[in-house]
């Protein structure tokens, strides 16, 4: 259900590791790899049209010479310009500068007072650094970055954009490859699900280079991609289940004029396979919810706009909590007052997680494993601001920490934390940033934890389900016409 993934020193060791196991040399190393992206790019490129490939003078330009050798071979129009910033060329980069020589190549010498001219129609493929760069880039490399960003042709990056850090955030200004599409050898570099880092990597492919699978099992690692397999847990049951053993879910929310936020969360736990559904609302909210969705049932408290209490029914096996809430100090006080009488795992989300940041001291009284819900606007309230997102990730992944909680962090590439691993969901679709939207995902998680997935399960195949909705909506409408709605229906198809 996951995929490793991994830092650049890690990466670098599982090369190394692959070089004797498989009792290879790193150029044939090199060789399998830029064969493989040989065959990935050609679809791409034109022969009637030049490629310019820009290499450093490390491994990563090596990998971009052998691929010139095997363009040129194949009568791909070819030029490829050396970027000159270091006196100094790894053995492997000088090895295929060799080997380019024997066919009369020339390797022209990138200089930024006369630079290539490059038409629109033209390809530039960078392959001036890889994963090992850990410092800002600058000088003539500097220069050869903020040219090629300058051009208008179609931009490849072989295995990462030069300038980019393959496991942290660069600072601002840094100089990075603004590339269209980044053909990453193996894995996904952690960065890449930065959303900082959209201009300069908005897609990528992974191509397999034969890397030592057992090394890769081997290599322990706190870092995973969430994958296709997670959708197996939706089928799971026995065909002479009943309602009772799919669990009972409780949603406690809802304000005057904002009862449609519990009742899209009622809906997307019961779409999921809840058994059974309960709404707890201010009694504004019952008749709107029991016309809008009847499979669910309707509890109402004694305040008729607004949650002055909240009351969890016997046999609850799930209990999520915030959806349209409201912030007023008799609902903060009701919801305060539940967090001290019930001690099973719960879903907050929304107004839930505003009454936390209000009152942080209340923080030590959430559950062990509840999972928190919150967009970066509620967790910015929860934490206070960061500077980048390698530092966001890190006050996600300690607030869970010291919490013992799981926390979701919404957006684009949503991640995920116990505190100790961090889970990516590799979708980023903005069909899903329409109003309502985390009310559903809410419902889904609380849907599945019902079903008996432990909370930490609940939340990642919540998240990575609520994105495949995304995916099957927009294979056949436009993403900007999805409601919150469109999501609950759309579960029925995955």
């Amino acid at each position: 259900m996951f995929q490793k993934l991994f830092t650049a020193k890690q990466i670098k060791e599982i090369d190394n590791q692959t070089i004797i196991k498989q009792k290879i040399r790193s150029d044939e190393l090199m060789e399998r790899a830029a064969t493989a992206l040989y065959q990935h790019i050609i679809p791409r490129l034109d022969k009637e049209k030049i490629n310019h490939i820009f290499c450093g003078k490390g491994n990563n330009g090596g990998d971009a010479l052998v691929l010139a050798r095997l363009l040129y071979l194949n009568d791909y129009k070819v030029k490829c310009h050396v970027v000159p910033f270091s006196p100094n060329a790894s053995p492997d980069f000088k090895l295929n500068a060799e080997k380019l020589k024997h066919f009369n190549f020339i390797l022209e010498k990138f200089n930024p007072a006369n630079p290539p001219v490059i038409s629109n129609e033209d390809t530039i493929i960078d392959g001036i650094f890889g994963t090992g760069l850990s410092r800002p880039v600058s000088g003539i490399a500097m220069e050869a970055i903020k040219y090629i960003n300058r051009q208008t042709a179609r931009v490849y990056s072989i295995d990462i954009p030069s300038g980019l850090y393959a496991d942290k955030s660069n600072a601002p200004g840094d100089a990075i490859i603004q590339a269209d599409l980044t053909f990453s050898f193996q894995f996904p570099k952690i960065s890449f699900f930065f959303p900082e880092n959209a201009v300069y990597v908005p897609d990528f492919e992974i191509i397999d280079i034969g890397l030592e699978q057992n090394i890769i099992d081997e290599m322990p690692t706190n870092y995973f991609l969430l994958t296709n397999q997670i959708l197996n847990l939706l089928h799971q049951g026995s065909k002479f289940s009943y309602k009772n053993n799919f669990g009972h879910v409780l949603i406690v929310g809802g304000q005057k004029g904002m009862i449609g936020a519990p009742v899209l969360a009622s809906k997307a736990a019961l779409r999921i396979g809840a058994g059974l559904v309960t709404n707890f609302l201010p009694k504004t909210g019952y008749a709107i919810s029991q016309t809008a969705i009847p499979e669910v049932m309707t509890l109402t408290g004694r305040k008729k706009n607004h949650l002055s209490e909240i009351y969890v029914p016997e046999k609850i096996n799930a209990v999520a909590i915030g959806m349209g809430m409201g912030t007023k100090p008799v609902t903060q006080k009701a919801f305060i007052d539940f967090l001290q009488h019930y001690s099973k795992p719960v879903i907050l989300d929304a107004d839930a997680i505003n009454i936390l940041a209000q009152n942080p001291e209340t923080l030590t009284l959430v559950p062990p494993n509840s999972i928190l819900t919150p967009h970066p606007g509620e967790f910015k309230r929860l934490v206070g601001s960061w500077g980048n997102d390698s530092e966001k990730w890190h006050k996600q992944k300690t607030l869970a920490a010291q919490h013992q909680l799981i926390v979701i962090l919404k957006g684009a590439y949503t991640t995920i934390t116990d505190g100790n691993n961090f889970y990516i969901n590799p979708i980023a679709n903005n069909a899903l940033a329409t109003a309502g939207s985390g009310d559903v995902l809410s419902g889904i998680i609380a849907g599945l934890f019902a079903r008996r997935l432990s909370p930490l399960m609940a939340a990642l195949a919540g998240v990575y389900i609520h994105g495949k909705t995304a995916e099957s909506y927009t294979r056949k409408y436009a993403a900007y016409s999805m409601t919150a709605s469109d999501i609950i229906n759309e579960l029925k198809y995955l």
